[in-house]
């Protein structure tokens, strides 16, 4: 039987958890001081629930980007190729993604996420500004990261950040996030009144959030970082 890569997150909680997702990802959440051996016991336990798991999962969730030739990703809502390159990184949008892939791999993620983070500030800091002008509101901070299941997110600060995924995905899902997260520093809720002023800027805002739950939900995985592996990580 093919062995199972556990990955593990030490949490604040008292109890195990286990999660297997739908790019085939299995994370054990348990306490930093939880024995071993209590651990193994359990992850023998459930074999046969993530064996189940994951022959039923759909089979075209893309797997973790390594940048290099031959990978191909979307960015704002269309595929491109990953082509090397002697030197450098940058998106050319009619030919695809360039990259030197001889690079280190984490350096070479690195600086591909650098490039794509740059993309999506471009696209997303005039949106901002629009809607700034138009709520009288202000945002204290944007920021740009990984996230592995929000795509945006606004503080009772109104500092917002926004998943760097989003960069994957087409404009007018990128102007709803943005419109969703400006709402929020009127709203900090999901009341009435926040999609009434979501619905005033954008009444078709429904079309967005249905391609984010038929499509948006694979482009999650492109970018999404491995947790650390158990020292017993195969089951």
């Amino acid at each position: 039987m093919k062995p199972i890569n556990i990955e593990r997150k030490i949490t604040k909680g008292r109890n195990l958890s286990l999660t297997v997702y739908q790019n085939g990802r299995v994370v054990l959440k348990h306490p930093v001081r939880y024995p071993k051996h209590q651990i193994e016991s359990f992850l023998s336990e459930k074999r046969e629930w993530i064996q189940n798991k994951l022959q039923n999962l759909p089979k075209d969730f893309p797997t973790k980007l390594n940048f290099t030739e031959g990978e191909s990703f979307p960015i704002f809502g269309k595929m491109y190729p990953i082509l090397s390159i002697e030197k450098g990184c940058y998106w050319n949008p009619e030919n695809g993604f360039f990259i030197h892939s001889l690079l280190p791999d984490l350096k070479r993620q690195k600086k591909a996420k650098l490039i794509l983070k740059s993309l999506l500030q471009d696209k997303v800091n005039p949106i901002i500004e629009k809607y700034e002008r138009k709520f009288n509101t202000k945002v204290t901070k944007v920021s740009i990261k990984p996230m592995r299941s929000l795509w945006g997110s606004c503080n009772s600060k109104n500092a917002i950040a926004i998943n760097l995924s989003l960069v994957h995905c087409p404009d007018f899902v990128i102007e709803y996030i943005v419109l969703h997260e400006m709402a929020h520093t009127l709203e900090h809720n999901h009341s009435k009144k926040f999609w009434e002023i979501v619905n005033s800027q954008n009444p078709n805002y429904k079309l967005a959030e249905k391609w984010l739950k038929d499509t948006g939900k694979k482009y999650i995985y492109y970018l999404n970082q491995s947790i650390v592996y158990l020292p017993w990580k195969h089951l």
